[in-house]
């Protein structure tokens, strides 16, 4: 799957950020909320904010729950459509204008027609040696500008490369998909009377036997895994599938096969990508000084941590009045 197929399809699961899963998956906690909230607080009333690289909405509904009439937009490179995906926080990302298919490094935006530009582990995703000067372009004398991005020395950084390997464990070395496709397949052929081979039942049973094994070295990782959450979802996922196959149409089991497939793709891609963006401290010291260049003041360095763990860099600064 390719990076922007990965991202397309990441959000059009009912996701609002990008941390959690399952149904209506929540906005950030508190280690990254709370600065967002006192940003916003901060703005004069009726601010026109710009959330790049925005996914389903997360801080964009922040924005819009400060309450001080900010005018909120929201763009990402991806079909973003959070209207159709998320369950969660409708009325808030009703309110907010959505420019999918929009890159950060062109913004089909008027220079100095904002007040605020954010991004939180977004931008970084990007080719910073455009979408800064594009950030900086839009950015109107007063305006503020704030960033969070993915630490290289975090906590989240240092779950990722495990957790790709729970995702490659699942698809590559014990491929429980196909396993219950095959599974499935067999025993419904079995069970309406298709079968014709005088070995059926007993190749029905092997490949039931194969997905079972592969279930269960699913749940012995699920204990220890990084990304646990993930494998126990996709365990629970198949085991009701085939609970309940009688219950389907075949070409409907297929499907939901194929979605989940594409499912753990994508979250397995966002995890390379994250891990391929996520900044060093020397360079966000030099994204700070690229922004210096770009005209910007009062350029400071922070971090968004939960407790002792290092979860963000951010970076602050503003266009002088």
């Amino acid at each position: 799957m390719d990076k922007r197929a990965a991202w397309d399809r990441f959000w059009s699961y009912d996701r609002l950020s990008s941390f959690g899963t399952g149904r209506g998956a929540g906005n950030y906690g508190e280690p990254i909320a709370a600065g967002w909230r006192a940003f916003f607080a901060a703005l004069p009333a009726g601010s026109r904010v710009l959330d790049l690289c925005t996914g389903n909405g997360a801080i964009a509904v922040i924005a819009v729950e400060a309450g001080n009439g900010l005018q909120v937009t929201g763009a990402d490179l991806a079909a973003v459509r959070p209207a159709l995906f998320v369950s969660d926080k409708k009325a808030e990302l009703s309110e907010v204008q959505f420019l999918p298919n929009t890159p950060a490094e062109e913004l089909p935006l008027a220079d100095a027609s904002l007040d605020a530009v954010v991004s939180q582990y977004g931008i970084e995703y990007s080719d910073m040696d455009r979408s800064l000067p594009e950030a900086a372009r839009v950015l109107a004398p007063g305006g503020r500008l704030r960033l969070a991005t993915h630490a290289a020395e975090g906590s989240v950084a240092a779950l990722t490369g495990p957790a790709i390997a729970d995702a490659s464990f699942l698809l590559d070395e014990v491929d429980l998909i196909a396993r219950a496709r095959e599974c499935i397949a067999a025993v419904l052929d079995v069970e309406r009377g298709r079968a014709r081979s005088p070995f059926a039942q007993s190749d029905a049973q092997r490949d039931y036997l194969a997905f079972r094994e592969a279930l269960r070295a699913v749940a012995t990782r699920a204990a220890t895994a990084a990304d646990s959450a993930m494998l126990a979802s996709v365990h629970g996922t198949l085991t009701e599938l085939f609970q309940q196959r009688q219950s389907h149409e075949e070409a409907a089991i297929s499907s939901k096969l194929d979605d989940l497939v594409g499912e753990i793709e994508a979250h397995r891609e966002r995890e390379r990508a994250l891990l391929a963006a996520a900044l060093t401290r020397e360079q966000l010291q030099a994204l700070a000084d690229r922004l210096a260049s770009l005209g910007l003041a009062d350029v400071t360095l922070g971090e968004q941590r939960d407790g002792e763990a290092l979860l963000g860099h951010v970076i602050e600064a503003s266009r002088p009045g």
